[in-house]
C-alpha cells in the first residue's frame, strides 16, 4: 500500500473511540422489536470501512443492473413494463441480513466478484490487499454496551458486520448477489422483473402461486445464513410505493407504514427559511413521481396540505410554495394542467432525476 494511502487510513490516536451499541425501536412492527445499531463514526476502523465502501460500491452498482439506488428508478421500470391479467407481484426481505452473513465467505464472495469482472487492482491495490482490509475490519469489530446504572459490557462481532459500519452494506450486497443469481437468471429468462434494494426484493411473475412459492421456498433453503419472508398478490407495498396490477400497466400510489405520523419540521423552527420553503415543494414532487393516476395525486396533495397545516404552516405560505411547484412543472401557477388529462406527460417529466 502506498505511504500516502496508509496515512489516510491510519486511525487517529487522539480522536478514535470504541464504537457503542444502541437500539432503535421498530415502531411499525407488532411488539416493537429493537434494531441494534453500532455507532462507529469515530471507530479506529471507520476510515478503512469508508474507503472500501467508496471503491467497491460503484463496481457493484455498475455490474448489478437490478440493484435499485432509489424508488425513482423503480418507478421508471414499472412504467415501462407491460402487465397482463396473469401478472402477479411478490416482495420478500432477508431476515437480519447484515448481522447474519458469514464473514470469511462474504469476503471471499467479494474477491470472486471482482475477479469475475476482470478487476485485478482497485485504486492500485491488489485483490489480496482488498481482502486483507475487509478481514481487518470484520475481525477487529469491537463495541461497548453501556446501560444506565450498569457497568459497561464489551463485545466482539463474530458474525456478520455491524449495522453502522460503512462497508457492511456492500459486503452483504455482494454476498446476496451470489445467493440470488440463479433466481435472477430465471426471472430474466421469463421476461419478468427482479429488483433489490438492500435486503428488500420485488418480483413479478406469471406463474401460478404454488409454483412461484415453491421457487421461493427453494431459495429459502439455499443458504443456511439467509432466510426470507414473502408476501404477494395483485397489490403489494415496496419501498415508499404501493403497487397494484392494472392492464396494461401498474397503478402506483404513496405507501405509508401504519406507524407513520403527519410530522415534518415545524414552521416556527429556527432552521433557515429555505428549508421550510422546500418541504412543501419536495413533498409535492415526491407525490407526483409516485402517483400514476391524477385522482390519487389530487388526494395526496390534499394530505400534504393537511400535514403542513398540522405543523403550523400558514395557508398562504403553503399556497405560494405549491404555486412555485406547479409553475416549475407545468409553467402555470395552478394544478389544473398537472391534475388534468395530460397528467402522464408531466409525471414523465418529473421522473427524470435532473
Amino acid at each position: 500500500m502506498p505511504q500516502y494511502m496508509l496515512e489516510r487510513l491510519r486511525p487517529s490516536q487522539k480522536e478514535s473511540e470504541l464504537p457503542h451499541l444502541y437500539y432503535n425501536p421498530k415502531d411499525h412492527k407488532i411488539g416493537e422489536p429493537l434494531r441494534p445499531i453500532v455507532s462507529g463514526i469515530k471507530s479506529p476502523l471507520a476510515k478503512i470501512s469508508s474507503f472500501l465502501d467508496q471503491n467497491i460500491r460503484p463496481i457493484f452498482d455498475k455490474h448489478t443492473t437490478y440493484s435499485l439506488p432509489n424508488s425513482i428508478v423503480f418507478l421508471k421500470h414499472l412504467k415501462n413494463f407491460e402487465t397482463t391479467s396473469e401478472t402477479h407481484m411478490y416482495t420478500f426481505d432477508v431476515t437480519d441480513l447484515y448481522t447474519m452473513i458469514p464473514q470469511k465467505e462474504a469476503v471471499l464472495a467479494v474477491c470472486k466478484f471482482l475477479g469475475r469482472h476482470g478487476y485485478k487492482k482497485i485504486r492500485g491495490l491488489s485483490i489480496n490487499t482488498i481482502k486483507a482490509l475487509f478481514l481487518h475490519v470484520l475481525e477487529n469489530s469491537y463495541f461497548v454496551l453501556q446501560l444506565p446504572g450498569l457497568e459497561p459490557k464489551y463485545y466482539k462481532q463474530t458474525r456478520g458486520g455491524a449495522m453502522g459500519s460503512a462497508c457492511t452494506q456492500v459486503l452483504a450486497d455482494i454476498y446476496v448477489r451470489k445467493w440470488e443469481s440463479d433466481f435472477v437468471q430465471k426471472q430474466q429468462q421469463e421476461n419478468e422483473l427482479y429488483f433489490r434494494f438492500r435486503d428488500d426484493v420485488f418480483i413479478t411473475t406469471r406463474l401460478m402461486p404454488q409454483q412461484i412459492e415453491s421457487r421461493l421456498s427453494e431459495l429459502n433453503k439455499k443458504d443456511a445464513n439467509l432466510k426470507i419472508t414473502w408476501e404477494g398478490g395483485k397489490k403489494v407495498d415496496y419501498l415508499d410505493v404501493t403497487t397494484e396490477i392494472e392492464t396494461p400497466n401498474f397503478k402506483t400510489t404513496v405507501f405509508r407504514k401504519l406507524a407513520a405520523q403527519p410530522c415534518v419540521l415545524p414552521f416556527h423552527s429556527s432552521h433557515p427559511k429555505h428549508i421550510t420553503r422546500n418541504i412543501p415543494h419536495a413533498a409535492a414532487l415526491r407525490a407526483t413521481r409516485i402517483c400514476s393516476h391524477r385522482d390519487d395525486l389530487r388526494n395526496e396533495l390534499d394530505r400534504i396540505r393537511i400535514m403542513l397545516l398540522l405543523n403550523k404552516y400558514p395557508p398562504r405560505f403553503i399556497d405560494k410554495q405549491m404555486e412555485r411547484f406547479f409553475q416549475e412543472v407545468t409553467k402555470e401557477k395552478t394544478g389544473d394542467l398537472l391534475l388534468g388529462i395530460d397528467h402522464h406527460k408531466y409525471r414523465e417529466k418529473v421522473l427524470d432525476p435532473t
